[in-house]
């Protein structure tokens, strides 16, 4: 078994998030079309990545069934000859089947990633307008300050499974694209402010996130921390709520991520939450304002949570 598996918990789905804005002479439609590339060649590279693994997996199966093989053999005097295709054909699958069971944390490389560019919410309640001003705030407490228009601001998410994956990410940005790369280096030279931090899931609700993420209208981010109590009494009250809400407004999918701790900056917490259309916007903030008990859940989101609106990007829409 895997130490997941030893230490009693699953193997965690980690977000790799970067807020980041373009430079003011570099046109929006150029930022997003290098972002969507970039996206395209980490997908690939992970593919690639996986492929490999998968191959040096199967050829070293292959040569511990022969050594097994041949091991057997001297120990019964007796070469095994007859079906002997078929002896060494059960000794790998049962040695893959071992592997597998060792190692948790495929599929290697990037699994799901998104692109979204920051969007205006016109209107709405008090609350929702208090949010967003807050999540204005929060961007220039990260370091990222100025532009108002639309794309200002972007946010890439890159999803893996296993903290092994990290380094192979990094392996693909850095010696596989390369960081002076076409790709790569265009986005470094295009980019003005970011900041960069890694979350693990935490909770679900709905459907499928990362698909779908193909035909959502856009992603709400509400990001807080926690207050002055136990992380397990905190996430033990937060799931019901928000599988509540979610249930209560229609929402297609969300998640809650919590930041891994001491990578990155910015609040404890992040709600990502996937939107059909606008008006279920005004729809999320009214149910957690319904959320009475506990009233600890309410104070965190609406009190001094901060919202990022966000079109999404990348994948397209289906």
């Amino acid at each position: 078994m895997s130490i997941y598996t030893s230490l009693g918990f699953p193997v965690p789905v980690i977000s790799y998030s970067i807020l980041h804005k373009a430079r003011p002479d570099v046109a929006p439609e150029e930022y997003v079309r290098t972002m969507t590339q970039m996206h395209r060649r980490v997908e690939e590279e992970s593919a690639q990545v996986a492929e490999l693994h998968a191959k040096a997996a199967r050829e070293i199966a292959n040569r511990q069934a022969q050594n097994l093989r041949g091991a057997l053999s001297e120990f019964l005097e007796t070469p095994i000859r007859s079906d002997d295709a078929q002896v060494q054909r059960i000794f790998g699958e049962n040695l893959e089947k071992y592997r597998e069971q060792i190692s948790e944390s495929s599929p290697w490389g990037v699994f799901a990633s998104l692109e979204g560019a920051l969007i205006s919410q016109v209107g709405g309640s008090s609350v929702l307008k208090k949010l967003e001003t807050n999540g204005r705030r929060y961007l220039r407490s990260l370091g990222i300050a100025g532009g108002k228009g639309p794309g200002s601001f972007y946010e890439s998410v890159y999803a893996v499974r296993g903290s092994e994956n990290l380094d192979v990410l990094e392996h693909i940005v850095r010696d596989r694209i390369g960081i002076y790369g076409a790709t790569h280096g265009k986005h470094i030279t295009e980019s003005a402010d970011f900041t960069v931090a890694a979350h693990n899931l935490v909770h679900a609700s709905g459907g499928d996130y990362w698909k779908g993420a193909h035909a959502a209208w856009a992603e709400c981010a509400l990001f807080f921390s926690k207050p002055h109590l136990p992380y397990e009494e905190f996430r033990g009250a937060l799931a019901p709520a928000i599988d509540a809400v979610v249930q209560s407004a229609g929402i297609p999918a969300c998640t809650i991520w919590q930041r891994k701790l001491g990578l990155g900056r910015g609040s404890e917490f992040s709600l990502r939450l996937l939107l059909a259309e606008r008006a279920q916007l005004g729809e999320i903030i009214e149910r957690f304002r319904e959320t009475k008990e506990p009233a600890f859940i309410q104070s965190a989101i609406l009190g001094r949570g901060s919202l990022l609106l966000k079109e999404i990007l990348y994948p397209r829409k289906a």
